[in-house]
């Protein structure tokens, strides 16, 4: 103790003891601002990555839920080769957005996949005459069945593929 109060006795040596705890604590204080900072820039960059997968998946679920209401307008309804126009755009849209988005690629492709079975099992034109044999008939019933299963298979992918992107903005 007595050598404590001889040092902070003489002028010069308290002052060069209270610059140096003072430097101590200064720079103590920016290193933790620095860290703080540096966290803080961190959870800037992942806060705004987020934001822009979520626009990004938003403009995925857009698209699929054009394609949905597409393909319920179309629902137990036979449908021919022009009726798909909408559906074949969709399609193109989302077909070539799926390398952009790796996240949920595995979904629109399979989207992609059932849309392209459903727009192949468009029906024959009809004929002109009012009546159709009933061989005809049958075979054109049997093509819309196939048609509506390829539709509902369309909508479960769409359903897979929505729900995927509602977890991931969860995320």
């Amino acid at each position: 103790m007595l050598q404590l109060s001889a040092i902070l006795s003489n002028p010069s040596e308290t002052t060069v003891l209270v610059t140096g705890a003072s430097a101590l604590v200064t720079g103590s204080l920016g290193t933790f601002a620095a860290i703080h900072q540096k966290k803080v820039l961190a959870w800037a960059k992942r806060l705004r990555r987020h934001d822009d997968d979520i626009a990004e998946l938003t403009d995925r679920s857009q698209a699929l839920k054009a394609l949905y209401e597409e393909q319920a307008r179309l629902a137990r309804t036979p449908a021919y080769a022009a009726d798909f126009a909408e559906i074949t755009r969709l399609t193109n849209t989302i077909s070539g957005r799926i390398e952009h988005t790796p996240r949920i690629s595995a979904e629109l492709q399979r989207v992609v996949e059932c849309a392209q079975s459903y727009i192949d099992t468009a029906l024959p034109e009809p004929p002109v005459t009012a009546r159709i044999p009933y061989p005809d008939a049958q075979r054109l019933l049997v093509m819309a069945m196939r048609q509506e299963f390829a539709r509902v298979v369309l909508e479960r992918a769409i359903n897979a593929a929505d729900q995927k992107i509602t977890d991931l903005r969860r995320i």
